[in-house]
């Protein structure tokens, strides 16, 4: 499947100004379709999680037992990130490969090869994770006193079994992603967000904290036993295959290099947080991580949807060396990831604070820390679109089986983020840590696009400049909507828990009314798209007239 880049572009090769006018004949139906799906299910998973978050902040606060929780969840999430993240940028390409040509016996053949090694592979690692909690756990957290770091090293103890939970439903979900099947494979957050959830509301008061480890690792055992349901009703039989020598198993281990490393670097971030964190006083490091797990969720429910859908479509041309399309696919999830993403990122500045006064002032969980969490959000916010962005230009790169420039865009982020976070601590504070995300997002974006024009062409984003204009107009003119609307909701007189409500509602609902009815009369999204048959007609995107 892989092919040399330089004969594709030779090859292949569009005149600058043809970009966006062979893009007018690509079928965006099926990335806004897709999207769609994996969007409407992150949503859920976001909504879902936004509950737990509240259920924990209600019923533990902002103290030692959370701060001990996500210290726990730290290594286990980085390690299952590499798989759900770096695993489908592997595995996509290869069985879209054997899809393509219809051999399913031998993509089959493979899942089972796969599920056995990795199972024993993944439960490898749990055990290992188990036996050295008691060292790795609390070298993260030297700052904190001695009941967080023993909490800490006992929850490690069964939060690491996610990785097992996690590595096998990465493979199966990568196998549903090359068919382009959406509906389960994007289910998992719902899923383990709502088990745990349950587990919670019914064992904390005897359980705990761990009651959350218990609920969380529940969630991904079944969201594992979901998505090889859907794959047996689509031809999937599990056999006994265990060959680690077998070439093609190989081959897909070797190709993991650049990625495990790469995120482990990119992951590290984390783990610096909750170093420089755990100097900066008690709750600092869980406002942060709620900060950022603010910010990550809204960036899944539509972004994280776009490069989803993004990276199957792309992998299905490269698989057929036609360049044309993976560049039009490329520009096309750009523009939609433009458009969703900075209207989100206006909105989440503007609405951080309403928003999590809303959800999480409660219980232990006070104004104060609300109103820092709000600033760190805002501050972290650039993120949201800047690394959706980067995903985007990856799907390229990994499609063509170049690993080594999404590795060294990582080393960028890795080492920027980490001058930037040691330097910003020490001069702002706790501030300082979310500033080094989103200018480590920026060097790391400059990077992409770069490598992206020199490797690939001229992609056609003077084309874009139009489109950009308009954009931006819409966004503002959502931003006053949403002032004046926050202007009105201070003009009501109800009860405190209805003024919570109705800050964020009625600023929310009038940014969007705004945004909509800007977007258009500005034509930045063509209505007929909508209509009945619009698979077989225009693009997604308005054109300027």
């Amino acid at each position: 499947m892989a092919h040399s880049t330089a004969s594709l572009v030779g090859s292949t090769m569009l005149p600058h100004g043809d970009h966006m006018n062979a893009s007018k004949g690509f079928p965006s139906y099926a990335l806004f379709k897709n999207a769609s799906i994996t969007a409407t299910l992150s949503g859920a998973g976001v909504a879902s999680g936004l509950i737990l978050d509240a259920l924990i902040l209600s019923a533990f606060g902002v103290g030692y037992q959370t701060d001990a929780f996500f210290t726990a969840l730290t290594l286990p999430l980085l390690i299952t990130s590499v798989f759900s993240i770096q695993g489908p940028k592997i595995l996509i390409p290869v069985f879209t490969e054997y899809f393509s040509r219809s051999d399913h016996a031998t993509a089959w053949r493979l899942l089972s090869s796969l599920m056995t090694t990795g199972f024993f592979v993944f439960a490898g690692i749990c055990l290992a994770g188990m036996a050295l909690s008691g060292v790795i756990v609390p070298v993260q957290i030297l700052g904190l006193e001695a009941s967080a770091v023993s909490l800490a090293v006992q929850l490690s103890r069964t939060l690491f079994w996610l990785i097992l939970c996690q590595g096998l439903a990465s493979i199966l979900q990568s196998v549903l992603f090359a068919q382009q099947r959406y509906l389960f494979s994007s289910s998992g957050k719902l899923v383990t967000n709502s088990l745990t959830i349950i587990v919670v509301v019914f064992g904390y008061e005897y359980f705990g904290i761990h009651a959350v480890a218990v609920g969380m690792l529940l969630g991904g055992f079944v969201h594992v036993a979901v998505m090889a349901s859907a794959l047996f009703a689509h031809g999937f039989q599990y056999r006994w295959v265990f060959q680690p020598t077998d070439p093609k198993l190989r081959d897909i281990v070797t190709s993991f290099r650049y990625p495990l490393t790469g995120h482990v670097l990119g992951e590290a971030g984390t783990i610096l947080q909750n170093f420089l964190g755990s100097f900066l006083g008690s709750g600092s490091l869980t406002v942060v991580r709620y900060a950022s797990r603010i910010v990550q969720a809204m960036a899944g429910i539509l972004l994280g949807s776009v490069v989803q859908v993004t990276f199957p479509l792309v992998s299905k041309h490269a698989a057929t060396s036609d360049l044309r399309a993976q560049r039009k696919t490329l520009l096309e999830s750009i523009q939609l990831l433009s458009l969703v993403g900075l209207s989100v990122c206006v909105w989440l500045i503007l609405a951080a604070k309403p928003m999590i006064v809303l959800l999480f002032e409660r219980g232990e969980f006070s104004s104060a820390d609300a109103a820092l969490t709000s600033v760190i959000v805002g501050l972290m916010t650039p993120d949201i679109l800047l690394g959706r962005i980067v995903s985007v230009t990856q799907t390229l790169f990994y499609a063509n089986m170049d690993l080594r420039t999404p590795f060294m865009s990582t080393l960028i982020f890795t080492v920027s983020h980490t001058v930037l976070a040691i330097v910003l601590v020490g001069l702002l504070g706790v501030l300082g840590l979310p500033i080094a995300v989103s200018l480590a997002s920026l060097s790391n974006t400059t990077y992409m696009i770069s490598k992206l024009q020199s490797r690939f062409g001229p992609i056609g984003w003077s084309e874009m400049w139009g489109f950009a204009l308009r954009l931006v107009t819409a966004v503002t003119i959502a931003g006053v909507g949403f002032t004046l609307g926050a202007r009105l909701a201070t003009m009501t007189t109800v009860s405190y828990s209805l003024a919570k409500f109705l800050d964020f509602a009625i600023p929310t609902a009038f940014g969007l009314c705004a945004f909509i009815t800007a977007a258009s009369l500005l034509r930045l999204i063509d209505g007929r798209f909508f209509l009945p048959g619009s698979e077989r007609h225009g693009p997604f995107f308005g054109q300027s007239t």
